[in-house]
């Protein structure tokens, strides 16, 4: 049962009311609430979120899903999340459960085990350090856990959840002044973070898949050592980052004239760009060609456009030889020797993201597919003002990738096209 209405008025919340009296199942498979902070501005709206709820956990639901959308609010307006979701018989019966913009009271009464729940969401919600770490230890199966811009959290353990089924865990938007996380649970077989959160990371073995999106390097941050954590992460068989680390690794070449070569165990390797500088580059290539076990690279250029501004940052190409930094000063060759597959997303047809594809085609030498797919963005006044500038024509950029040299004799090389326009 579904109530897909955003602005739902007294009369339709009335009819809704109704048609839930008169059910009869017993059971229910899925319930899904979507209220707008318009339905909920008076104590009968209230009530009626209570009842809803109350309405699902009754007929032993399994997938709940609820979202008040109170949004542009002070937090002490989020509607609490009510008791009857803690206490009611078939609390046991819930394995799936996505809340947003709730009111978690401290301490709230937790007097039966969510037994059977595996996949739980948590979207907007404010909610303590103790009552998070409180409901947590209720939950003896959870596999799947997922926070998102919630408010009033400082610390988040993993291994505050006592399931030791614990496989996925993924935070995001938490950039709450102060907020630490630390991935430390041993069960945990893959984690993605996305915001700038002060993260430690345990080395654990389990983990074999990790996504670390940040807006930028901080080498500076107190309490904050990225290569520790990174190092407790070299085993892992799937890695996924934005262009922080390629600011890592340029870091790491100006500081210690080396790069990072301890990721022996990747196979997959997923980019989240733009590239800003020719220096980033040199140092991702030099990465991604001493991880021996790579197999597949996975390229999105989402913001390329914004980082084309030729005011702020111009397009580059390397005009100089290509070539690697051995730690003494001696260039080296190196080569993605089991690279068989790159793909690449929301490609612009910059000179950036074309020299980074080129370099990688030269490396590749078992490389058997490139699948591009170019995204073609068609900018108004407004944005040409401001110095950016429309992606080439089609024609222009599918020749210049298929006029690239390649390591490999087999490569096939797969071209597809989107169109979008901006500011018209």
């Amino acid at each position: 049962m579904a109530t897909p209405y955003h602005e739902t008025t007294p009369s339709e919340r009335t009819f809704i009311h109704n048609t839930l009296t008169q059910h009869q199942a017993f059971k229910l498979h899925k319930f899904s609430l979507d209220f707008s902070y318009g339905a909920l501005e008076d104590a009968v709206a209230n009530v009626q979120i209570q009842h809803y709820i109350e309405f699902a956990i009754s007929r032993q639901v399994q997938i709940l899903s609820v979202s008040t959308e109170l949004i542009f609010e002070e937090f002490e307006n989020y509607y609490v999340l009510p008791n009857v979701f803690y206490s009611h018989d078939n609390v046991p019966s819930l394995e799936q459960v996505s809340l947003k913009c709730f009111l978690f009271n401290t301490n709230p009464p937790c007097d039966r085990p969510f037994a059977s729940l595996k996949a739980l969401c948590f979207f907007n919600c404010v909610i303590d350090d103790g009552t998070l770490k409180g409901l947590l230890s209720n939950f003896p199966v959870l596999e799947s856990l997922t926070i998102v811009f919630c408010h009033r959290l400082l610390n988040f353990k993993a291994s505050w959840c006592k399931s030791m089924r614990l496989k996925h865990l993924v935070v995001r938007g938490m950039d709450n002044p102060g907020f630490n996380l630390e991935i430390d649970s041993s069960s945990l077989s893959s984690f993605k973070v996305h915001g700038n959160s002060v993260i430690s990371v345990s080395s654990l073995s389990s983990i074999a898949e990790a996504t670390v999106f940040r807006h930028r390097y901080y080498p500076y941050v107190k309490n904050f050592d990225t290569r520790t954590w990174l190092r407790n992460l070299a085993h892992v068989k799937k890695f996924g980052v934005s262009s922080w680390f390629s600011e890592l690794l340029a870091r790491e070449y100006e500081v210690s004239n080396n790069g990072w070569k301890i990721f022996e165990n990747l196979k997959v390797f997923a980019w989240f760009g733009p590239l800003e500088t020719e220096c980033n580059l040199i140092a991702l290539i030099d990465f991604l060609v001493h991880c021996p076990s790579l197999e597949k690279i996975e390229i999105d250029f989402r913001f390329s456009f914004s980082e084309e501004a030729g005011e702020h940052r111009p397009p580059f190409a390397l005009e100089r030889p290509f070539v690697e930094n051995n730690g003494d000063g001696q260039p080296t060759v190196g080569f993605l020797d089991n690279v068989k597959k790159i793909i690449v997303h929301h490609f612009f047809g910059y000179k950036s993201e074309i020299e980074f594809i080129k370099h990688l085609m030269q490396k590749a030498v078992v490389l058997e597919t490139l699948s591009l797919t170019y995204h073609r963005l068609e900018l108004g006044p407004e944005y040409v003002s401001w110095g950016y500038t429309s992606c080439p024509p089609k024609e222009l950029v599918q020749e210049k990738i298929f006029s690239l040299s390649t390591a490999s004799s087999n490569v096939h090389i797969s071209f597809h096209d989107t169109y979008h326009k901006l500011g018209f």
